[in-house]
């Protein structure tokens, strides 16, 4: 992996976490009581739109590591830290699938499935992730 896959690997990776979990913050956490019921706070919209924004650029980025990275790594037959990418990159389907899948379902069942997916995919994303990096 070059130092600019890696670098915007990490890059995205932090933009992504950073609105994913203030997004979620502020909608599932710390609504405000306005004169009609819960409204959402000003920053909820432009942290969710930065995070729709940011997702095609850590998807792009994914490919480039499993092209320079996962896949020589798999050839090789290295078993250090083996276990924990090969968590992320099963974690990855659902986590992108889901993401996309909540921005255009409409079905409010469904919706709420796929962002709970989303969500829980996300967060062992970051767990993976960051295991395998420390």
């Amino acid at each position: 992996m070059t130092p600019m896959e890696r670098g915007s690997l990490y890059l995205s990776a932090l933009a992504m976490a950073v609105t994913g979990l203030g997004f979620g913050w502020f909608k599932y956490f710390h609504q405000r009581l306005g004169e009609f019921g819960t409204e959402p706070y000003a920053s909820q919209g432009l942290l969710r739109h930065a995070h729709i924004l940011i997702g095609p650029v850590l998807v792009f980025t994914l490919g480039l590591v499993i092209r320079g990275h996962v896949q020589p790594t798999l050839k090789s037959g290295t078993r250090k830290r083996r276990g924990s990418g090969l968590l992320v990159v099963a974690i990855l389907a659902p986590m992108v699938l889901s993401g996309y899948g909540v921005q255009v379902c409409v079905d409010p069942l469904w919706r709420n499935a796929l962002a709970w997916l989303h969500g829980l995919s996300s967060l062992a994303f970051l767990l993976g992730f960051s295991i395998h990096r420390v």
